[in-house]
């Protein structure tokens, strides 16, 4: 199967969208993957998963984010997600992306 350039962002708005077409914005870090098909549904997927379980956004309008064992449990669930979706662009990633990761030192490539 074919592998694309794709562009991901981790905005928690729009955290599961991954984008042929890279958008300027400065404020905007993305990260540009080569993905088969299948890999990109299957990163969709897991960008989902974590959005699941952020907090901020999860609990805006109900108050479970006032129990703290609840609160723990989905920030803790919401980084190791957030792990797994670094380790995922840091193997699907060009260059660039692994050189960005690599620098804010969320993957340790010493191997």
């Amino acid at each position: 199967m074919e592998k694309q350039l794709y562009y991901v962002n981790l905005n928690p708005i729009s955290m599961d969208d991954i984008s042929p077409i890279r958008v300027n914005d400065g404020q905007l870090i993305e990260y540009e993957i080569e993905a088969t098909s299948l890999e990109k549904k299957e990163l969709e997927k897991l960008l989902r998963e974590v959005q699941a379980h952020d907090v901020e956004l999860g609990n805006l309008f109900s108050f479970r984010h006032f129990d703290d064992q609840e609160g723990d449990r989905d920030k803790n669930e919401y980084q190791r997600g957030l792990n797994d979706v670094f380790e995922e662009l840091y193997r699907l990633g060009t260059e660039e992306t692994k050189a960005k990761i690599r620098e804010i030192h969320l993957i340790n490539d010493d191997q």
